[in-house]
């Protein structure tokens, strides 16, 4: 969907305004203004890329023609209060898809609805983003040259800026533009004169005509094709995404330096929500898209299924005829499984007598056995004599067998060494000992030779598994960069979204190892393998051993992370605890500053608080106690603050004079006397740039205090 944007604003001689130096600044144009009696000069602002003057049709129906010039002084004459308002503008963002001619013509029709719905003259401006070259010490400070931290604004915010009259046109003679100095348009009425009226109020009217201008663009739109605007906001149009705050001119100004404001921090927080329920939204949409296509996938089975069921029971009644003629065919098997039973039967009267038979035979073995019971158990006198001849035996048996295995035994001892002292020495000459060492040596050789193979096969593992290593870490050490190796930080993905990618610190950990051993990202001369194989070779010992913390970074920045968020922790805990102090001092100063006084104020107290904040960063750096990678991030955080102190101590200077009067003397004040203490307290330990800040402040503060001392002729645009 294409970005609806237009606002209204009325340009005043209550805040200083003229409508003919609004006019020559808008149109980058010369004009005399007769009012006031100066020239506006402005032919050479760059980036209007048109200037138009459009009249209503009743006004073109009689002829009549004028110029930018007569306009504005006609309309400024007829205006006769010190506080009228001159002119009103419109602004509105024309699509960026549209090609120059195609913005021109969309801008000049909305103009020329605004003329014959309003009955006011237009005057459209087109605008283009003025793109800066890079910011360059080496140059003197120029428009054309971006600001150190500043950034280009976007580029695709081409818009138009539509004057128009407060007053109806009217004849005069000879077909001469004039106002009607009693009656000014009923857009310029107040609430009460219009609902007296029977008119909506002024926000109904605005709504009214922004739906106008997205109705004019959309119809442009629609005819190249291109995603349409809708003027309805987020909660009419039933989407859940949140609309982001007014920046301002200067919060604005001061996030294009690289100076993070509460409202850049807002929107961002804004935007990253909205990323996150967008995705949620695809996922889901994703989702109810499978499961679209499952269900249209099964639909298209059951269909199937369904078409083909006709065939099914044709085929079932098939398969039932067939058993029916099996069932016809397989009476004369009935007849001949009958007759078997029937034999059967007779066989099972046969097993039965057998079995009686049995059972007699049983009777009798029992009758046969009824004595054994007493031979068993020794009470009988036949069985008593058996037992002592049989204990006798066993007696004599033991005895014999004793001798046996001595005897044994000596003839043993005996017989083994008579063959000892019989044995011939081996021959050095004889076959079968020489084959027996022969053999015995194979089977040493093969168990080295196997030894050797399984040791080599090893080696080759390990060394393949080295080289598959050495490649995997050079390829994430020169792709650190890349969005598949470094967390997205624009996109609003965080560390617990990528645990497996490199944050910024180690990125920059990264970089710094690379530049320090000579590895490039990419050599453009070489192709990209080759490129990693030589980077991979860089991977020896050596630099393994010296940079182990790297290789582990590299192979897995989680564990690395978690490893320095638990070494900083204490330091994190200690800035929290001290932020907390300055926020509560920073509020507590407030009246005696006489106001909050926006952001000058809130850099103001920043630039106060700030002593006892970097003494209490030096104190935990000079704790010898604390882990040194936590004192390092103190460190770290110290030249930020004073970075951060210096260039608020430039913007405070630079827009204090614009405070009301009664908080400008305290601001100003204040500022000066923190500035004294401020310089006393680092003299010679700021930097360069540090200096230029505070002196681009000052300067630009005595500017403005003799621009003010300095008689006005005229009125800012």
């Amino acid at each position: 969907m294409t970005m609806v944007h237009i606002a209204t604003k009325a340009i005043s001689r209550k805040a200083g305004q003229s409508a003919v130096a609004s006019a020559a600044y808008r149109a980058g144009d010369v004009l005399d203004d007769a009012k006031y009696g100066k020239t506006h000069d402005y032919s050479k602002k760059s980036g209007v890329m048109s200037s138009d003057i459009v009249l209503p049709f009743s006004l073109k129906a009689l002829g009549v023609s004028v110029d930018r010039e007569t306009l504005w002084n006609t309309a400024e004459a007829a205006e006769t209060r010190s506080d009228s308002r001159v002119a009103r503008e419109w602004l509105i963002n024309l699509p960026h898809e549209l090609s120059e001619e195609e913005r021109h013509s969309l801008a000049i029709n909305f103009a020329q609805k605004l003329c014959d719905d309003m009955d006011v003259i237009a005057d459209v401006c087109i605008h283009r983003p003025v793109m800066k070259l890079p910011f360059d010490p080496n140059v003197p400070p120029s428009s054309k040259y971006l600001r150190e931290g500043e950034e280009n604004p976007d580029p695709r915010n081409f818009h138009a800026h539509i004057l128009v009259t407060t007053r109806a046109p009217t004849i005069g003679p000879n077909k001469t533009l004039a106002f009607d100095p009693k009656l000014k348009t009923p857009f310029e009425w107040s609430n009460k004169k219009r609902k007296a009226h029977d008119l909506p109020s002024s926000m109904q009217e605005i709504k009214r005509v922004r739906e106008m201008w997205v109705d004019t663009a959309n119809k442009v739109l629609a005819e190249y094709h291109l995603p349409l605007m809708d003027a309805r906001s987020y909660k009419d149009q039933g989407l859940d995404q949140q609309p982001t705050i007014k920046m301002g001119v200067e919060a604005t100004a001061m996030e294009r330096r690289g100076i993070t404001t509460e409202k850049g921090n807002t929107n961002r927080a804004i935007k990253a929500r909205n990323k996150l329920v967008a995705d949620n939204h695809i996922k889901q949409e994703a989702d109810n898209e499978r499961r679209i296509s499952a269900l249209r996938n099964g639909l298209a089975w059951a269909t199937e299924k369904n078409a083909r069921l006709p065939g099914s029971i044709g085929g079932t009644k098939q398969r039932a005829d067939f058993t029916k003629q099996l069932s016809r065919s397989s009476d004369n098997l009935i007849a001949y499984c009958t007759g078997q039973s029937h034999r059967t039967a007779a066989r099972v009267d046969d097993t039965k007598r057998c079995i009686e038979d049995a059972k007699s035979g049983i009777a009798w073995a029992v009758k046969r056995c009824e004595n054994l019971p007493k031979w068993i158990n020794g009470t009988d006198e036949r069985s008593q004599k058996a037992q002592q001849r049989i204990d006798l035996s066993k007696q004599w048996v033991t005895a014999n067998t004793k001798r046996a295995a001595n005897s044994e035994s000596i003839a043993q001892d005996i017989h083994r060494d008579i063959a000892e002292r019989a044995k011939a020495a081996p021959s050095p000459f004889d076959d079968d000992a020489r084959r027996a060492r022969a053999a015995r040596l194979d089977r040493q050789q093969g168990r080295i030779n196997r030894d050797t193979r399984e040791n080599r096969y090893e080696d080759e593992r390990i060394f393949e598994y080295v080289e598959r290593m050495k490649l995997h870490l050079a390829m994430r050490l020169i792709q650190r960069h890349r969005e598949a190796m470094a967390i997205n930080w624009a996109q609003g993905e965080t560390a617990a979204d990528a645990p497996d990618k490199f944050d910024q610190r180690q990125v920059a950990q990264l970089s710094e190892f690379a530049q320090r051993h000579g590895i490039e990202d990419h050599d453009k001369a070489v192709e990209f393998t080759a490129h990693l194989r030589q980077v991979a070779k860089r991977f020896d010992y050596t630099l393994v051993e010296n940079n182990k913390a790297i290789i582990k970074l590299l192979r897995d920045p989680n564990a690395e992370r978690e490893q320095y968020l638990a070494l900083i922790k204490h330091f994190t805990d200690f800035r929290d605890n001290i932020d907390q102090k300055r926020a509560a001092f920073n509020t507590s100063i407030i009246d005696k500053l006489g106001g909050s006084a926006g952001e000058v104020g809130r850099m103001t107290r920043d630039i106060i608080s700030s002593f006892s904040y970097t003494k209490g960063l030096t104190d935990y750096i000079n704790q010898d106690n604390y882990p040194a990678e936590a004192r390092e991030v103190a460190r770290e955080h110290l030249a930020n603050t004073l970075d951060k102190t210096c260039e608020q101590f430039k913007l405070a200077f630079r827009d204090v004079n614009s405070l009301p009067r009664t908080q400008r003397k305290t601001y100003s004040e204040a500022l000066k006397t923190t500035l004294e203490t401020f310089t006393k307290q680092y003299d010679g330990k700021l930097s360069e740039s540090q200096h230029k800040a505070i002196q681009s402040g000052l300067k630009s503060y005595q500017y403005q205090l003799d621009k003010v001392n300095t008689p006005s002729r005229g009125f800012s645009p």
